[in-house]
Parts: C-alpha cells; structure tokens; sequence
C-alpha cells in the first residue's frame, strides 16, 4: 500500500500544478483592462522603438493588414507599405534625422471597448542639433483605432497630425 500512495501522491501534485496555470489565466474584468492598457502603452511605445532603431518591417508589423497610418488624407495602407513608406522618410531626411535619436510621449488617453479601442497620444522627436545639442526636431499628435488580433494589440488606424514642421531636408 505505501508503494501506491507516493506514485498517487506524485500524481495529484502534477495535477494541482497543471491545473493552476489554466486558473491563473482567468482574468477579473479589471485585470484584463489593466493588461490590455499595459499591451497599448506597450504598442505606442513600439512605435517610437521601432523608427528610433530603423527597424522598418517591425514598425510596419505594428499594423494589422488592413492597416492605416499618416496624416488625414494621404493615408498608407498595409504593414509593407507603410514599413516602405517611413524607410523612404528617412533615407530622405537622413541630415534631419541624425543619430542618436528618440521619441518622447506623452499626454496619453485610452479608450477600451472589449477587442476594439481608441488612444490620442503626442509626441516630439528629438535628436542632435549642429552643436550636437538635443533638439526637437518634430511634434505630433495621434489618433488611434486600435484591435486586438490574435491575442495582441495592433494599430488599425493612426492618424498623425505634425504640431511643427519637419526637418528640412539637407
């Protein structure tokens, strides 16, 4: 008999322990809104990573497939397209985008509605001025629709709005 209750004993901890995991995943609705703000903040910050290192296909992946970005109007569409877009943007920009360089945000608000939620942000640029100084070289506002795809907050529209002129190009 003491030979069959340690392997049983053995099983029934195996058992608790698988069994927690699911349990743990459950979330209370005010757990799941502070996760899916977490993930946005997360994705707005993404976006200023992702130009901050040139990773173009990564910036583009924030979007879903059908996704939008620029300003009102002169919109582009599609994860490639806009990686394409912001890579040109910057090869265009190269003297007023010099390295190091960074975004800040700010002034951040986000709206949930269960899969689907809405964000206004601001931001500016900065990066080094002639003297090698920090200077804000951009400032923009955004206008988020965002969707929860496949378990992961993308951007399905983000309207920019410049607050200042950009970088002259050189």
């Amino acid at each position: 008999m003491k030979r069959l209750m340690f392997p049983l004993a053995v099983l029934a901890l195996v058992a608790t322990g698988l069994a927690a995991p699911a349990r743990a995943q459950e979330a209370s609705p005010a757990m799941q809104e502070l996760r899916d703000r977490t993930a946005i903040h997360q994705l707005l910050l993404d976006y200023g990573r992702t130009l901050d290192e040139r990773e173009f296909e990564a910036f583009g992946n924030l979007f879903t497939e059908d996704g939008e970005y620029g300003p009102a109007g002169s919109m582009t569409k599609g994860p490639t397209a806009i990686a394409d877009q912001m890579s040109a943007v910057f090869d265009a920009n190269a003297m007023g985008f010099r390295e190091p360089n960074f975004h800040v945000f700010f002034n951040e608000s986000i709206s949930l509605d269960g899969d689907r939620a809405e964000a206004t942000s601001m931001s500016f640029y900065v990066v080094p001025g002639e003297d090698d100084l920090p200077k804000i070289a951009m400032m923009a506002a955004y206008k988020d629709d965002l969707v929860r795809v496949g378990g992961e907050w993308k951007f399905q529209r983000r309207e920019v709005r410049g607050l200042s002129r950009p970088p002259a190009r050189q």
